[in-house]
Protein backbone atom coordinates (compact mmCIF):
# COMPACT_ATOMS: atom_id res chain seq x y z
CA UNK A 1 0.00 0.00 0.00
CA UNK A 2 1.05 3.14 -0.01
CA UNK A 3 1.19 6.36 2.73
CA UNK A 4 1.60 10.01 2.33
CA UNK A 5 4.30 11.92 3.73
CA UNK A 6 4.23 16.11 3.57
CA UNK A 7 5.11 17.34 0.12
CA UNK A 8 8.40 19.96 -0.28
CA UNK A 9 7.04 23.03 2.04
CA UNK A 10 8.63 25.27 -1.01
CA UNK A 11 5.70 24.91 -2.88
CA UNK A 12 3.22 26.38 -0.56
CA UNK A 13 3.47 30.33 -0.20
CA UNK A 14 3.88 31.56 3.52
CA UNK A 15 0.29 33.26 3.43
CA UNK A 16 -1.53 30.47 2.28
CA UNK A 17 0.33 27.58 4.53
CA UNK A 18 -0.86 30.50 7.68
CA UNK A 19 -4.11 30.53 6.54
CA UNK A 20 -4.64 26.63 6.43
CA UNK A 21 -3.07 26.64 10.01
CA UNK A 22 -5.58 29.46 11.45
CA UNK A 23 -8.52 27.16 10.06
CA UNK A 24 -7.42 24.30 11.69
CA UNK A 25 -6.18 25.89 14.65
CA UNK A 26 -10.19 26.99 14.68
CA UNK A 27 -11.07 23.25 15.54
CA UNK A 28 -8.46 23.39 18.57
CA UNK A 29 -9.94 26.43 19.59
CA UNK A 30 -13.32 25.12 20.03
CA UNK A 31 -12.08 22.19 21.67
CA UNK A 32 -10.59 23.30 24.28
CA UNK A 33 -14.01 25.71 24.58
CA UNK A 34 -15.98 22.75 24.95
CA UNK A 35 -13.27 20.39 27.11
CA UNK A 36 -13.92 23.00 29.87
CA UNK A 37 -17.10 24.01 29.29
CA UNK A 38 -18.97 22.01 32.55
CA UNK A 39 -16.03 23.64 34.72
CA UNK A 40 -18.69 27.12 34.28
CA UNK A 41 -21.80 25.30 34.55
CA UNK A 42 -21.07 22.46 37.16
CA UNK A 43 -23.94 23.65 39.60
CA UNK A 44 -26.45 23.66 36.47
CA UNK A 45 -25.33 20.43 35.61
CA UNK A 46 -25.68 18.94 38.60
CA UNK A 47 -29.23 20.10 39.33
CA UNK A 48 -30.33 18.72 35.81
CA UNK A 49 -28.61 15.93 35.79
CA UNK A 50 -29.36 14.86 40.11
CA UNK A 51 -25.74 14.08 40.68
CA UNK A 52 -23.03 15.19 42.76
CA UNK A 53 -19.70 16.13 42.81
CA UNK A 54 -18.32 12.52 42.43
CA UNK A 55 -20.75 11.90 39.36
CA UNK A 56 -19.74 15.15 37.61
CA UNK A 57 -16.25 14.24 37.74
CA UNK A 58 -16.90 10.77 36.16
CA UNK A 59 -19.04 12.72 33.61
CA UNK A 60 -16.63 15.54 33.14
CA UNK A 61 -13.94 13.22 33.12
CA UNK A 62 -15.57 10.92 30.52
CA UNK A 63 -14.21 13.32 27.48
CA UNK A 64 -10.95 12.32 28.17
CA UNK A 65 -12.12 8.80 28.19
CA UNK A 66 -11.77 8.58 24.46
CA UNK A 67 -9.78 11.57 24.54
CA UNK A 68 -7.20 8.99 25.60
CA UNK A 69 -7.54 5.95 23.74
CA UNK A 70 -8.64 7.82 20.07
CA UNK A 71 -4.96 9.49 20.23
CA UNK A 72 -2.53 6.42 18.57
CA UNK A 73 -5.73 6.05 16.42
CA UNK A 74 -5.81 9.60 15.68
CA UNK A 75 -1.80 10.04 14.78
CA UNK A 76 -2.19 6.81 12.51
CA UNK A 77 -4.70 8.04 10.86
CA UNK A 78 -3.59 11.46 9.80
CA UNK A 79 0.05 10.05 9.26
CA UNK A 80 -1.83 7.46 6.49
CA UNK A 81 -4.74 9.94 5.46
CA UNK A 82 -5.54 12.56 3.85
CA UNK A 83 -5.54 14.69 6.50
CA UNK A 84 -8.67 17.43 5.45
CA UNK A 85 -11.34 14.33 5.33
CA UNK A 86 -9.57 12.88 8.89
CA UNK A 87 -10.42 16.27 10.29
CA UNK A 88 -13.44 17.65 8.99
CA UNK A 89 -15.19 14.10 10.27
CA UNK A 90 -13.43 14.23 13.69
CA UNK A 91 -14.91 17.70 14.16
CA UNK A 92 -18.43 16.71 12.78
CA UNK A 93 -18.62 13.90 15.52
CA UNK A 94 -17.33 16.71 18.82
CA UNK A 95 -20.11 18.80 17.66
CA UNK A 96 -22.37 16.00 17.79
CA UNK A 97 -21.30 15.78 21.35
CA UNK A 98 -22.15 18.57 22.01
CA UNK A 99 -25.84 18.54 20.68
CA UNK A 100 -26.67 15.40 22.73
CA UNK A 101 -25.39 17.00 25.48
CA UNK A 102 -27.98 19.82 25.23
CA UNK A 103 -30.51 17.25 24.96
CA UNK A 104 -29.30 15.26 27.80
CA UNK A 105 -31.94 14.78 31.08
CA UNK A 106 -29.96 11.97 32.85
CA UNK A 107 -26.19 11.01 33.90
CA UNK A 108 -25.68 8.40 31.29
CA UNK A 109 -26.86 10.59 28.13
CA UNK A 110 -24.87 13.38 29.93
CA UNK A 111 -21.63 10.84 29.62
CA UNK A 112 -22.10 9.12 26.55
CA UNK A 113 -22.58 12.89 25.14
CA UNK A 114 -19.28 13.69 26.25
CA UNK A 115 -17.43 10.94 25.13
CA UNK A 116 -18.55 12.00 21.89
CA UNK A 117 -17.05 14.88 22.20
CA UNK A 118 -13.82 13.49 23.46
CA UNK A 119 -14.00 11.57 20.78
CA UNK A 120 -14.01 13.99 17.92
CA UNK A 121 -11.53 16.22 20.11
CA UNK A 122 -9.11 13.76 20.34
CA UNK A 123 -8.06 14.46 16.66
CA UNK A 124 -7.56 18.76 17.46
CA UNK A 125 -4.16 19.54 18.53
CA UNK A 126 -2.42 16.53 16.81
CA UNK A 127 -3.79 17.60 13.47
CA UNK A 128 -2.47 21.30 14.33
CA UNK A 129 0.17 19.91 14.69
CA UNK A 130 0.71 17.64 12.09
CA UNK A 131 -0.07 20.56 9.67
CA UNK A 132 2.04 22.56 11.40
CA UNK A 133 4.46 19.74 10.21
CA UNK A 134 3.93 19.83 7.20
CA UNK A 135 3.67 23.22 5.83
CA UNK A 136 6.27 24.87 7.82
CA UNK A 137 10.11 24.37 8.48
CA UNK A 138 11.82 22.46 11.41
CA UNK A 139 13.60 25.91 12.92
CA UNK A 140 9.80 26.49 12.74
CA UNK A 141 7.96 23.87 14.62
CA UNK A 142 8.79 24.94 18.47
CA UNK A 143 7.67 28.55 18.36
CA UNK A 144 4.65 27.44 15.83
CA UNK A 145 3.55 24.19 18.72
CA UNK A 146 3.73 27.23 21.10
CA UNK A 147 1.54 29.53 19.38
CA UNK A 148 -0.72 26.09 18.56
CA UNK A 149 -1.17 26.11 22.61
CA UNK A 150 -1.46 29.50 22.91
CA UNK A 151 -4.76 29.24 20.56
CA UNK A 152 -5.71 26.02 22.88
CA UNK A 153 -5.43 28.14 25.94
CA UNK A 154 -7.31 30.89 24.69
CA UNK A 155 -9.81 28.33 24.02
CA UNK A 156 -10.34 27.32 26.95
CA UNK A 157 -10.21 30.81 28.92
CA UNK A 158 -13.43 31.09 25.99
CA UNK A 159 -14.67 27.95 27.51
CA UNK A 160 -14.69 29.98 30.97
CA UNK A 161 -15.32 33.79 31.78
CA UNK A 162 -17.48 34.23 28.02
CA UNK A 163 -19.43 30.75 28.63
CA UNK A 164 -20.14 32.00 31.90
CA UNK A 165 -21.81 35.62 30.67
CA UNK A 166 -23.75 33.45 27.99
CA UNK A 167 -25.02 30.57 30.07
CA UNK A 168 -26.16 32.79 32.42
CA UNK A 169 -27.62 34.86 29.30
CA UNK A 170 -29.03 31.65 27.51
CA UNK A 171 -28.95 29.05 29.56
CA UNK A 172 -26.47 25.61 29.22
CA UNK A 173 -28.54 23.80 27.26
CA UNK A 174 -28.80 26.44 24.66
CA UNK A 175 -25.18 27.01 25.10
CA UNK A 176 -24.39 23.60 24.08
CA UNK A 177 -26.68 24.06 21.08
CA UNK A 178 -24.40 27.15 20.00
CA UNK A 179 -21.64 24.79 20.60
CA UNK A 180 -22.94 22.49 18.24
CA UNK A 181 -23.60 25.01 15.58
CA UNK A 182 -20.31 26.27 15.63
CA UNK A 183 -18.59 22.81 15.25
CA UNK A 184 -20.28 22.91 12.02
CA UNK A 185 -19.49 25.72 10.52
CA UNK A 186 -15.61 25.25 11.57
CA UNK A 187 -16.02 21.67 9.67
CA UNK A 188 -17.44 23.48 6.66
CA UNK A 189 -14.57 25.86 6.80
CA UNK A 190 -11.62 23.20 7.33
CA UNK A 191 -13.31 20.94 4.25
CA UNK A 192 -12.92 24.04 1.94
CA UNK A 193 -9.52 25.52 2.83
CA UNK A 194 -7.59 22.80 3.96
CA UNK A 195 -6.14 21.54 0.70
CA UNK A 196 -2.35 21.06 0.11
CA UNK A 197 -0.30 17.98 -1.96
CA UNK A 198 1.57 14.95 -0.17
CA UNK A 199 3.98 12.68 -1.86
CA UNK A 200 2.86 9.17 -1.97
CA UNK A 201 5.44 6.63 -0.42
CA UNK A 202 5.51 2.86 -1.26
CA UNK A 203 5.27 1.19 1.64
CA UNK A 204 3.17 -2.25 0.26
CA UNK A 205 5.62 -4.71 1.19
CA UNK A 206 4.25 -4.68 5.14
CA UNK A 207 0.68 -5.06 5.73
CA UNK A 208 -1.55 -2.32 7.45
CA UNK A 209 -1.67 -3.81 11.03
CA UNK A 210 2.15 -5.07 10.82
CA UNK A 211 3.05 -1.59 10.10
CA UNK A 212 1.05 0.01 12.90
CA UNK A 213 2.74 -2.70 15.24
CA UNK A 214 6.86 -1.96 14.18
CA UNK A 215 5.75 1.90 14.83
CA UNK A 216 4.07 1.75 17.80
CA UNK A 217 7.16 -0.26 18.82
CA UNK A 218 9.64 2.36 17.41
CA UNK A 219 7.99 4.58 19.79
CA UNK A 220 7.05 3.51 23.21
CA UNK A 221 10.78 1.49 23.04
CA UNK A 222 11.99 5.02 23.36
CA UNK A 223 12.59 5.50 27.17
CA UNK A 224 12.92 9.53 26.44
CA UNK A 225 9.47 9.28 24.64
CA UNK A 226 7.87 7.97 28.39
CA UNK A 227 9.87 10.28 30.21
CA UNK A 228 8.66 13.27 28.21
CA UNK A 229 4.59 11.82 28.05
CA UNK A 230 5.18 11.71 31.85
CA UNK A 231 6.34 15.26 32.11
CA UNK A 232 3.54 16.41 29.74
CA UNK A 233 0.46 14.34 31.72
CA UNK A 234 2.36 15.98 35.00
CA UNK A 235 2.73 19.35 33.41
CA UNK A 236 -1.06 19.50 32.51
CA UNK A 237 -2.50 18.12 35.46
CA UNK A 238 -2.82 21.84 36.97
CA UNK A 239 -4.77 22.85 34.05
CA UNK A 240 -7.34 19.56 33.85
CA UNK A 241 -7.32 18.73 37.36
CA UNK A 242 -7.55 22.43 38.49
CA UNK A 243 -8.86 25.35 36.12
CA UNK A 244 -10.83 22.83 33.54
CA UNK A 245 -13.17 21.45 36.82
CA UNK A 246 -12.43 22.61 40.16
CA UNK A 247 -10.51 25.65 40.20
CA UNK A 248 -13.97 28.06 40.06
CA UNK A 249 -15.68 25.78 42.87
CA UNK A 250 -11.71 26.19 44.87
CA UNK A 251 -12.26 29.74 44.63
CA UNK A 252 -15.82 30.27 45.51
CA UNK A 253 -15.43 28.17 48.69
CA UNK A 254 -11.97 28.59 50.17
CA UNK A 255 -10.92 32.00 49.15
CA UNK A 256 -15.05 33.32 49.30
CA UNK A 257 -15.56 34.87 45.55
CA UNK A 258 -18.14 35.16 43.40
CA UNK A 259 -18.80 32.90 40.48
CA UNK A 260 -17.82 35.67 37.70
CA UNK A 261 -14.50 36.79 39.82
CA UNK A 262 -13.70 33.14 39.98
CA UNK A 263 -14.03 32.46 36.44
CA UNK A 264 -12.19 35.37 35.89
CA UNK A 265 -9.35 34.32 37.52
CA UNK A 266 -9.29 30.86 36.39
CA UNK A 267 -9.07 32.43 33.25
CA UNK A 268 -5.41 33.92 33.90
CA UNK A 269 -4.05 30.57 33.97
CA UNK A 270 -4.97 30.06 30.40
CA UNK A 271 -3.35 33.53 29.41
CA UNK A 272 -0.68 32.75 31.14
CA UNK A 273 -0.20 29.79 29.43
CA UNK A 274 -0.87 31.16 26.31
CA UNK A 275 1.84 34.08 26.47
CA UNK A 276 4.32 31.72 27.70
CA UNK A 277 3.87 28.67 25.32
CA UNK A 278 5.35 30.53 22.49
CA UNK A 279 8.07 32.56 24.44
CA UNK A 280 9.42 29.37 25.91
CA UNK A 281 9.48 27.60 22.54
CA UNK A 282 11.29 30.68 20.66
CA UNK A 283 13.57 30.84 23.74
CA UNK A 284 14.26 27.35 23.27
CA UNK A 285 15.68 27.15 20.23
CA UNK A 286 17.12 30.96 20.23
CA UNK A 287 19.03 29.85 23.00
CA UNK A 288 19.58 26.15 21.78
CA UNK A 289 18.46 24.89 25.21
CA UNK A 290 15.24 22.51 25.57
CA UNK A 291 16.19 21.16 28.88
CA UNK A 292 15.91 24.30 31.01
CA UNK A 293 12.98 25.97 30.06
CA UNK A 294 11.02 22.53 31.13
CA UNK A 295 12.72 22.43 34.75
CA UNK A 296 12.34 26.41 35.58
CA UNK A 297 8.31 26.31 34.49
CA UNK A 298 7.84 23.58 36.67
CA UNK A 299 9.92 25.05 39.60
CA UNK A 300 7.52 28.12 38.99
CA UNK A 301 4.37 26.09 39.19
CA UNK A 302 5.80 24.35 42.35
CA UNK A 303 6.22 27.98 43.98
CA UNK A 304 3.01 29.84 42.90
CA UNK A 305 0.76 26.87 43.36
CA UNK A 306 2.09 26.25 46.89
CA UNK A 307 1.32 29.90 47.55
CA UNK A 308 -2.10 29.67 46.37
CA UNK A 309 -2.74 26.66 48.34
CA UNK A 310 -1.44 27.17 51.43
CA UNK A 311 -2.47 31.21 52.09
CA UNK A 312 -5.35 33.09 52.43
CA UNK A 313 -4.83 35.89 50.10
CA UNK A 314 -6.52 38.64 48.39
CA UNK A 315 -7.73 38.71 44.32
CA UNK A 316 -4.44 40.81 42.76
CA UNK A 317 -2.64 37.73 44.65
CA UNK A 318 -4.52 35.33 43.56
CA UNK A 319 -4.08 36.59 40.39
CA UNK A 320 -0.55 37.21 39.72
CA UNK A 321 -0.49 33.40 41.27
CA UNK A 322 -2.54 32.25 39.08
CA UNK A 323 -1.43 33.55 36.17
CA UNK A 324 2.42 32.39 37.06
CA UNK A 325 0.67 28.91 37.68
CA UNK A 326 -0.60 28.85 34.27
CA UNK A 327 2.39 29.87 32.75
CA UNK A 328 4.27 26.91 34.32
CA UNK A 329 2.43 24.71 32.26
CA UNK A 330 3.70 25.79 29.41
CA UNK A 331 6.53 22.99 29.43
CA UNK A 332 3.95 20.61 28.86
CA UNK A 333 3.92 22.27 25.05
CA UNK A 334 7.50 22.50 24.71
CA UNK A 335 7.55 18.66 25.44
CA UNK A 336 5.76 18.20 22.04
CA UNK A 337 8.69 19.49 19.99
CA UNK A 338 10.88 16.75 22.32
CA UNK A 339 9.06 13.98 21.54
CA UNK A 340 9.53 15.10 17.68
CA UNK A 341 12.50 15.39 17.62
CA UNK A 342 13.51 12.02 19.47
CA UNK A 343 11.54 10.34 16.90
CA UNK A 344 11.71 9.69 12.77
CA UNK A 345 9.71 12.00 10.67
CA UNK A 346 7.59 9.10 9.55
CA UNK A 347 6.35 8.14 12.60
CA UNK A 348 6.05 12.39 13.41
CA UNK A 349 2.21 12.21 13.66
CA UNK A 350 1.61 9.03 16.46
CA UNK A 351 4.57 10.25 18.38
CA UNK A 352 2.94 13.41 18.93
CA UNK A 353 -0.58 11.65 18.95
CA UNK A 354 1.31 9.67 21.73
CA UNK A 355 2.55 12.74 23.83
CA UNK A 356 -0.93 14.08 23.66
CA UNK A 357 -2.59 10.61 25.00
CA UNK A 358 -0.21 11.34 28.16
CA UNK A 359 -1.54 15.08 28.19
CA UNK A 360 -5.37 14.43 28.10
CA UNK A 361 -5.17 10.93 30.67
CA UNK A 362 -4.12 13.76 33.17
CA UNK A 363 -7.71 15.04 33.00
CA UNK A 364 -8.91 11.20 32.54
CA UNK A 365 -7.12 10.83 36.42
CA UNK A 366 -7.22 13.81 38.15
CA UNK A 367 -10.59 15.13 37.25
CA UNK A 368 -12.41 12.35 39.59
CA UNK A 369 -9.62 12.02 41.72
CA UNK A 370 -10.14 14.83 42.79
CA UNK A 371 -13.97 14.61 43.11
CA UNK A 372 -13.15 11.81 44.87
CA UNK A 373 -10.75 13.07 47.33
CA UNK A 374 -13.59 16.37 47.98
CA UNK A 375 -15.97 13.25 48.80
CA UNK A 376 -13.76 11.52 51.35
CA UNK A 377 -12.84 14.88 53.01
CA UNK A 378 -16.18 16.19 53.38
CA UNK A 379 -16.02 16.34 57.22
CA UNK A 380 -13.46 18.74 56.48
CA UNK A 381 -15.47 21.38 55.33
CA UNK A 382 -13.43 23.91 53.16
CA UNK A 383 -10.09 22.12 54.26
CA UNK A 384 -11.01 19.05 51.87
CA UNK A 385 -10.48 21.59 48.87
CA UNK A 386 -6.64 22.44 49.98
CA UNK A 387 -5.76 18.46 51.08
CA UNK A 388 -7.60 17.34 47.66
CA UNK A 389 -5.31 19.71 45.70
CA UNK A 390 -2.55 18.63 47.03
CA UNK A 391 -2.36 16.27 44.12
CA UNK A 392 -1.76 19.08 41.80
CA UNK A 393 0.97 20.58 43.44
CA UNK A 394 2.41 16.96 43.83
CA UNK A 395 2.47 16.90 40.15
CA UNK A 396 4.22 20.36 39.43
CA UNK A 397 6.65 18.70 41.92
CA UNK A 398 7.62 15.71 40.36
CA UNK A 399 7.58 17.06 36.59
CA UNK A 400 10.49 19.36 37.97
CA UNK A 401 12.10 16.64 38.99
CA UNK A 402 11.47 14.50 35.76
CA UNK A 403 13.09 17.55 34.15
CA UNK A 404 16.10 18.44 35.92
CA UNK A 405 17.14 14.49 36.45
CA UNK A 406 15.76 12.14 33.84
CA UNK A 407 14.93 14.10 30.64
CA UNK A 408 17.66 14.74 27.50
CA UNK A 409 18.52 17.85 25.83
CA UNK A 410 17.81 17.06 21.78
CA UNK A 411 19.58 19.94 21.02
CA UNK A 412 22.74 19.79 22.92
CA UNK A 413 22.68 15.89 22.18
CA UNK A 414 21.91 16.05 18.43
CA UNK A 415 24.90 18.62 18.52
CA UNK A 416 27.03 16.62 20.68
CA UNK A 417 26.55 14.10 18.61
CA UNK A 418 27.57 16.00 15.33
CA UNK A 419 30.77 16.96 16.90
CA UNK A 420 31.79 13.38 17.51
CA UNK A 421 30.18 11.91 14.26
Amino acid sequence: MKITVPHNKKTISTGKALIMYFVVSLFLFFEMAVQVSPSVMSTQLMQALNIGTLGLGFMSGGYFYTYTLMQIPSGILLDRFNPRYVIVISVLICALGCLLLGLANSFILASLARLFMGFGSAFAFVSVLVVTADLFSVKQFATMTGITQMLAALGAMSGQLPIHFIVDSIGWRRTMFLFAIIGLLIALGIYYILRYERKEVDVTHKDPFSHFIHNLKRIVTNRQTWLLALYACLGWAPMSGFTSLWGVSFLIKVDQLSPGTAAFLCSLMWIGLAIASPLLGYVSTRFHNRKLPLVLSALIGVIAFSLLLFFKLSPVYLAILLFLAGSACSGQALSFTLVKENNTADVAASAIAFNNMAVVISGAIFQPFIGWLLKEFHFLSLLRYRYALLVVLLAYAVAFILALFFIKDTLKYRANQAVRG
